[in-house]
């Protein structure tokens, strides 16, 4: 997911558009095409945007009048088109009157008419101030609507235009294919915070989240049972990933966080801290390689620096590489060989074989979707690929060739994705097999025999569109992944409902 220090910049991004899925209404008045965009525009007034009327000042596309005449828009509907910011949907609830709740989580409800659906909240995240403003209007034959959603930070308004639609599974899918839930935990004890990543180790599970490391024992995967956890007494809110390490008879838990955390957890009931790291840092990676441990940390100052943890209590830095991004968000590892997710400034495949002086292999200058996020290498079908994510609205997956000796070196050379609005995240590999999370359409399972054409043979929708737990985040659902080949088992960290245990029945 993206770093959190960026939360507050990506509120500022907006728009989107899609199908409908309700039937169609026959009587109901034709609207204009919505064309999603979003363009910028001075704030002018110190209380912007106090009517629907006032938002055609910005936006001259005419209110059509009784177009939600009968509408009953209650539940979640994506915006579709284009991104919109750190939102993906609107949710609604109507009220008596014309009142009506357009997010769970905002505390100023809306309005409803026979003409639209507007609703305006002052928020301060972080201790800034925002106007934000929402509109719907124009309900269209197939059930669709146009939405506006217009964020003013007192000198500058990001206006966006959406086309909205009832939010679904891809494609029409139901609930799993090849994959079934067996088990989860989500205890209401715990904070309601966001789910990062999950580490397995035998039958332990150690889950990632905001709060901190939770461990769980998953012997019977139906009934998980947590049995510890460690978080900071004043946790910096960047802890984002989490690797194992075993030295000797002792295991501990590298966190990625500002700084990182070197955390004993050979007592699962009682994690303590055993030491820091002077990193700052969105993502661990570790590697055994010549008798030794490493640690390689995607750093926040566009470095990836290299550890020798071994002993995890005395680590010992080694090495570092520059990248042109503003942060490295992920890695992976292969023989030495570091490959790099840089953000906006591409995917690096790098030598770390000597520590001291790592050097650039290859370079995929930019994704398509400007956001190199996540990668793993694999060989199969005679070539020698990576996986590679993106992290945007039509953010997919793109097959990377690199094999150095190979034409198409550093080139796409196949891809997958489900729809434009939601974006893929974490992804893994083994044998002719790849595992992802894709936020809200979930797990999919892909054979990559053929990497020319991965052929997808199993998913599962951890995320409802209706459920109770769901928000307008762009960035929900399941979010990290770790697989157990033996047991057959896909682990889930999932940002709202927590860990949960799914059975691989794919071919």
């Amino acid at each position: 997911m993206p770093p959190m220090r960026r939360v507050l910049a990506v509120l500022m991004f907006i728009a989107a558009c899609g199908d409908g899925s309700m039937a169609t209404t026959p009587d109901a008045p034709a609207t204009s095409d919505v064309v999603p965009e979003c363009h910028d525009t001075p704030q002018t007034d110190a209380d912007p945007f106090t009517t629907p009327d006032s938002i055609n000042a910005v936006i001259p596309v005419p209110v059509v009048p009784g177009s939600l005449a009968g509408w009953d828009p209650d539940g979640r509907w994506f915006l579709t088109g284009t991104r919109v910011g750190s939102v993906s949907s609107f949710f609604f609830e109507k009220r008596s009157g014309t009142e009506i709740i357009v997010d769970r989580n905002e505390a100023s409800p809306g309005m409803m008419t026979d003409d639209v659906i507007f609703q305006r909240e002052i928020v301060n995240p972080g201790g800034l101030t925002y106007t934000v403003i929402k509109r719907v209007s124009n309900r269209a034959p197939d059930g669709s609507a146009r939405a506006e959603r217009i964020v003013c930070d007192g000198s500058n308004c990001r206006v966006c235009t959406a086309k909205l639609i009832r939010a679904t599974h891809n494609a029409g899918e139901g609930e799993g294919n090849n994959i079934s839930l067996v088990g989860q935990l989500n205890d209401p004890s715990w904070p309601k915070t966001y789910t990062l990543n999950v580490r397995m180790a035998g039958t332990l599970a150690y889950l990632i989240r905001r709060d901190g490391l939770h461990i769980i024992e998953t012997a019977d995967p139906a009934h998980p049972v947590e049995l510890g956890r460690y978080g900071r007494v004043m946790p910096s809110g960047e802890a984002n990933d989490v690797k194992l390490v075993q030295a000797g008879a002792k295991r501990y838990a590298l966190i990625a966080d500002v700084p990182v955390d070197i955390v004993d957890v050979t007592d699962p009931a009682n994690p303590f801290l055993a030491g820091m790291i002077g990193e700052e840092a969105h993502t661990v990676a570790v590697e055994s390689r010549d008798n030794k441990v490493y640690a390689y940390f995607g750093a926040y100052n566009r470095r990836c620096p290299i550890y020798d943890v071994t002993d995890p209590t005395t680590p010992v830095k080694l090495g570092s590489f520059l990248t042109a991004g503003s942060l490295v968000h992920d890695l992976s590892l292969e023989n030495g060989v570091a490959y790099l997710n840089a953000w906006e400034g591409g995917f690096y495949v790098v030598d770390y074989t000597t520590p001291a002086s790592p050097h650039q292999l290859g370079r995929w200058p930019q994704s398509p979707a400007t956001t190199s996020h996540s990668s793993w290498p694999m060989q199969v079908g005679g070539r020698h690929i990576a996986l590679h994510g993106d992290e945007n609205y039509a953010a997919h997956l793109d097959v990377v060739d690199v094999d150095p000796a190979s034409a198409s070196f550093m080139s796409s050379i196949g891809s997958y994705k489900t729809r434009d609005l939601v974006s893929i995240h974490n992804l893994m590999a083994f044998g002719s097999k790849a595992y992802f999370t894709y936020y809200q359409d979930g797990v999919r399972v892909l054979d990559m025999s053929d990497p020319t054409n991965p052929a997808l043979v199993g998913y599962y929708n951890t995320w409802d569109p209706q459920a109770d737990y769901t928000t307008s985040d762009f960035f929900e659902g399941a979010v990290g992944l770790d697989v157990d080949l033996t047991r057959k088992l896909i682990f889930v960290a999932d940002s709202p409902r927590g860990l949960l245990i799914l059975q691989d029945s794919t071919p």
